[in-house]
């Protein structure tokens, strides 16, 4: 009776153990399947944010479908998101160009050469970082404040032809959200982001190429023609004055022949940033062909519109242009029309614009008219 009942506590054992095994195989099995519809699931949102990164034709757009795409692949609270500046030639500059979180001010602009940050390691490293919690990490960090609610983090830079472009990071506010598997996706989504980035960036470079005057960096002629047809329409509708100024530099023909061409050149550089230093932000300067530049001004009657008019000739009459060796003064005259008061059209407007410019000069230049 003992041996059976000892053949049957064995057999008990055996039988659970053999449960216990099966159920271990089929949690396994069951995870496997779980990580399986996971990545899939990942894949999938990887593969709708690049077609929807792909359609956005501003950063503003980008930035936008990176924080849904980002939500829609990773439970996140904060994502911030910084690009290399390259217009500072000096030195490396990371700016802030788009964040999305309750601690939004802690995300400022910086120099990654000066400032110890997680951010601007991965910049350098063009490696991926993880924190399970990122709140009792010990390394120096000069940006971000361990305080916060950023528990949960990934830092990942945005790669371009193998060149680090930018940085991504991402929060959340539990500790261990993220593992390997997650980062590896969160990889993947960022390097659609840095592509979608940079034929943004070249798109952007190519439409300014196409407005901008190459030598003064003002708006061209064309742009005028365009943006000031869009201002008319919008101020008719507002019941809003536009007031337009024609300036032509006095005499110009003398600084190429006294100085060369290429001086010539530099002065025209020069005098676009002043003009452009005087005028209200609002305002638009373009160069409206050789020596003659327009000043678009926006809400402003003929009575303002006169007394800016003047405030550029008297700063012009007074700024020394560095031609070279030599400091040149100069002086301009200037006509100025507005409209709907004086003139109802586009060509109208121009054409008064004009008139008042050739009636300053007749009265022996450096004078504005109007």
């Amino acid at each position: 009776m003992d041996i059976w009942f000892s053949y049957f506590v064995v057999a008990a054992i055996a039988g659970i153990a053999l449960l216990v095994a099966l159920l271990v195989v089929w949690v396994n099995s069951k995870k496997s399947l779980d990580n399986v519809k996971l990545k899939n699931d990942a894949l999938i949102s990887i593969i709708e944010s690049s077609q929807q990164l792909g359609s956005s034709s501003s950063l503003e757009n980008v930035m936008g479908v990176v924080y849904k795409c980002i939500r829609a692949l990773v439970d996140a609270d904060t994502v911030a998101v910084y690009l290399v500046d390259d217009s500072v030639v000096e030195e490396t500059s990371l700016v802030v160009k788009g964040v999305e979180s309750a601690d939004s001010s802690v995300f400022v602009n910086f120099n990654p050469d000066k400032k110890e940050t997680c951010i601007g390691q991965v910049l350098q490293s063009r490696k991926s970082l993880i924190f399970e919690d990122f709140s009792k990490e010990t390394f120096n960090e000069e940006l971000i404040p361990r305080d916060k609610d950023f528990h949960s983090v990934m830092v990942a830079p945005l790669l371009f032809e193998d060149r680090a472009i930018g940085v991504v990071f991402v929060s959340y506010h539990q500790p261990g959200r993220y593992d390997q598997n997650i980062l590896h996706f969160f990889e993947l989504l960022c390097g659609q982001v840095a592509l979608s980035v940079r034929n943004t960036q070249l798109q952007e470079g190519l439409s300014a190429f196409a407005t901008r005057d190459s030598l003064s960096g003002l708006f061209t002629h064309g742009y005028f023609q365009e943006h000031l047809g869009k201002c008319l329409v919008k101020a008719k509708y507002a019941k809003e004055p536009v007031a337009l100024m024609i300036i032509d530099v006095d005499n110009f023909k003398k600084i190429n022949d006294n100085y060369g061409h290429p001086q010539g050149d530099a002065l025209l550089k020069q005098l676009g940033g002043l003009i452009r230093s005087v005028v209200p932000s609002t305002d638009v300067v373009c160069r409206y062909g050789g020596d003659e530049f327009t000043v678009t001004m926006l809400n402003t009657d003929m009575v303002k519109g006169s007394i800016l008019a003047e405030k550029i000739r008297e700063k012009v009459e007074a700024y020394e242009f560095v031609l070279g060796p030599q400091i040149v003064h100069i002086t301009v005259s200037g006509g100025v029309a507005d409209f709907p008061e004086e003139c109802g059209s586009k060509k109208e407007l121009v054409r008064r614009a004009d008139e008042a410019l050739y009636e300053a000069k007749k009265a022996g230049r450096n004078k504005v008219k109007f």
